[in-house]
């Protein structure tokens, strides 16, 4: 367990020895599990080892029911040292053995219903009352990496997830405080009740799927088991799990999740930059499917409004020498996509361009072409595209669909002076709303154009 910002991570081994008799067990004060409900779950007295502050803990179990009790606790340190808790799966390399529905991959996962009541009035020190569970990329009985997702209902003392707090998210009807950190073997994800609670019925799909969402968790990883306890780092006697439920039930349809949003990096936002050659560059989105990623930037401003698609790496490379206005604002925005979803990053950036040096330098990129719009507009199947030079010179004419990709090159050699046109033929092309670009060294421009069949 490593849960807390007062808490260290310390390895703990379970090791299940399981009872039969009936009613109350003796008073159990050591680290040994029980098997209660005829092995559907297991409860474990866990205590870590017996350094400084490291105490007794005693609990009760009933074989019969999933209730248990700290009755002994004298733990007293800066670091927790214990976790008393009921669980369902496998936790650890020890695993229960009846109706055990783990591991599962989390992309098969239907639902994940749990109910969990208990008792904390009157308790004194520092702890907390916490749901969680594991997620392993190879479903291992014992965690390799991954996931460790927590729910905490009610906690004292001054106990406090880790992690950097994210937002306050609103699951099941709860607001909760979402924190997140990587730690060196996996992600740790909690989720933690604004007003403490002792009572809830929950669906850890929700919390699932919000976490995927994110690029905490990716859907082929194993969800490996449920559980529920009490984190002590000093008292915490009297602590009282009343009532526990869990299941996991499979038959789910393969989600896609979209690309998580990012972040834009530099040029940074709303301010002047010294060359027209720019790197632009953009944090990375993550997939939870595990999808490769694609990113397409999209450059605006007077006399520039084009996409570059097809990205893979995390910047590009851009001379706008020829293209950008002396001491004008522009604006990009970059999107990620999986093939199938397309996300946005958080917020467009604009900049201000560097101002020419002198008068040669401004004529040099003073737009010598007009671009038409194309006739008929709407069309079927083709369309004309007509344009007028004022020299001769190399142009590009391309014709891009709405996530940027282009579909036809038209145009791609050097013209004289005067009228031109060329025909688009988009009769292998479905219906949408297309772009046409005109592109040279003396600018740039894009029209819309609309094929209907």
């Amino acid at each position: 367990m490593k849960k807390g910002i007062i808490s260290g991570f310390v390895l703990c081994i379970l090791v299940l020895v399981f009872t039969s008799q009936n009613g109350l067990t003796d008073e159990n004060c050591g680290g040994e599990g029980v098997e209660v409900l005829g092995g559907e779950y297991g409860i474990s007295n866990n205590v870590w080892g017996g350094g400084p502050g490291v105490g007794e803990q005693c609990i009760d179990v009933y074989p019969d029911s999933t209730y248990f009790k700290v009755t002994h606790s004298t733990h007293d340190d800066n670091e927790v040292a214990s976790y008393p808790f009921i669980y369902k799966g496998c936790h650890w390399g020890g695993c229960t053995t009846v109706n055990n529905p783990f591991p599962m991959q989390i992309w098969e996962l239907e639902s994940a219903p749990f109910t969990w009541e208990i008792n904390t009035e009157g308790v004194n020190g520092v702890w907390n009352a916490a749901f969680e569970a594991f997620f392993s990329p190879t479903g291992a009985t014992s965690p390799n990496g991954g996931g460790e997702l927590m729910i905490w209902l009610d906690y004292h003392g001054g106990a406090s997830p880790a992690g950097s707090l994210i937002e306050v998210v609103n699951i099941g009807g709860i607001d909760w405080n979402l924190r997140y950190v990587v730690w060196d073997i996996w992600n740790y994800i909690a989720y933690q009740a604004v007003t403490p609670i002792d009572s809830v019925t929950l669906d850890l799909k929700d919390f699932i799927h919000d976490a995927c969402t994110r690029g905490y968790l990716q859907t082929n990883w194993f969800f490996d088991n449920m559980e529920a306890g009490f984190e002590i780092w000093r008292d915490g006697q009297g602590l009282t799990s009343l009532y526990y439920s869990a299941d996991a039930i499979d038959g789910a349809e393969p989600v896609n999740y979209a690309p998580i949003p990012f972040r834009l990096r530099r040029p940074r936002d709303n301010r002047a930059i010294n060359e027209f050659e720019i790197e632009f560059e953009w944090t990375e989105s993550l997939d939870a499917n595990t999808d490769p990623i694609e990113y397409l930037l999209t450059l605006t401003g007077p006399g520039v409004d084009t996409t570059f698609t097809g990205l893979t790496d995390l910047s590009l490379l851009y001379d706008g020498t020829g293209y950008l206005q002396s001491d004008t604002i522009y604006t990009w925005i970059v999107e990620a996509t999986d093939g199938i979803d397309i996300t946005t990053c958080n917020a467009p950036f604009t900049f201000r361009s560097p101002e020419f040096t002198d008068v040669d330098s401004r004529s040099e990129i003073v737009s010598q072409f007009i671009l038409n719009q194309n006739y008929p507009n709407p069309f079927n199947a083709k369309t004309e595209i007509s344009f007028s030079l004022e020299r001769s010179e190399e142009i590009h004419l391309s014709v891009y669909n709405t996530l940027g990709r282009r579909v036809q090159v038209l145009i791609h050699e050097i013209l004289d002076a005067g009228q031109h046109s060329v025909i688009f033929d988009a009769s292998d092309l479905p219906s949408s709303i297309y772009y046409y670009e005109l592109k040279a060294t003396s600018g740039l421009e894009r029209r819309k154009c609309i094929y209907l069949k």
